[in-house]
């Protein structure tokens, strides 16, 4: 159950979301991996070169599973696995390994968080990720990863991570609010809306691959049923999206 809240202050990181594991063979595990993420879009885009640059994480700030990544976690790894390293860190679609929609061509450490420049591939996936970002469905950042070196920090109450391998880096679809907690502010609802209006016209209007057209139709489902969850219990929700609101039910009872 998804229970509404009003706003209230959330990091821009968070917590991480899932432990997805790897397979060599059917129902063989070798592997497994963590992903955290952010709530951050693209810092810049070139659309004409097919040029992206974003941050997959941030420093020095405690997420919500209590969490802080340290300037320097990333520096072995990127060395190591990075584009002038061994080229093993690709950059995905949701963390889905069959979607590579672009290449990193720099990933280095700032003061701020884990930095990178990417180029978008002409394949047709990639073609489709950059109809994505120029529709504005693109607005958030993750990575998979496993951790090295951390250590507890009793004073921060807070996990330290000090060496991370890095596995891969992702753009993110939706939410803008934390997707992997069971509140949704009164921001992030209407936030909501406007994703799901984004999505829907996408849908409607995009010479998009059917592949990438039918995973999207999946997602709607998921911020139709996201919506109609909030919408039955909050009563405070801003007067210019209760008819959306309506809308997005009525179209969801009639199979869109």
């Amino acid at each position: 159950m998804i229970t509404p809240v009003k706003a209230s202050e959330k990091s821009e990181a968070f917590c991480i979301c899932q432990i997805i594991s790897i397979f060599d063979k059917p129902f063989k595990q070798i592997s497994y991996m963590l992903t955290k993420g952010i709530d951050s879009g693209f810092t810049d885009t070139d659309a004409k070169q097919g040029i992206v640059t974003g941050y997959f994480a941030m420093f020095n700030n405690k997420d919500l599973d209590g969490d802080i990544i340290e300037r320097g976690a990333f520096t072995k790894t990127v060395t190591e696995r990075g584009p002038a390293g061994k080229q093993l860190i690709k950059y995905l679609l949701d963390h889905k390994k069959d979607q590579v929609v672009a290449k990193i061509t720099e990933l280095y450490e700032d003061e701020k968080g884990l930095r990178y420049t990417a180029k978008i591939g002409s394949h047709s996936a990639g073609q489709d990720f950059q109809k994505m970002i120029e529709s504005e469905l693109i607005n958030q950042h993750s990575f998979g990863f496993k951790t090295i070196k951390s250590f507890y920090d009793q004073g921060l109450k807070a996990n330290k991570l000090k060496e991370l391998l890095m596995l891969e880096g992702s753009a993110v679809q939706f939410l803008g609010a934390n997707p992997e907690t069971n509140e949704i502010n009164l921001k992030s609802f209407d936030q909501v809306i406007e994703q799901f209006e984004k999505l829907d016209k996408f849908i409607r209007t995009s010479d998009a691959t059917d592949e990438t057209l039918k995973s999207l139709e999946l997602k709607l489902i998921s911020l139709t049923e996201y919506i109609k969850a909030g919408a039955t219990t909050l009563d405070d929700v801003k007067a210019d999206n209760t008819k959306t609101i309506i809308d997005i039910i009525n179209k969801s009872k009639n199979g869109f």
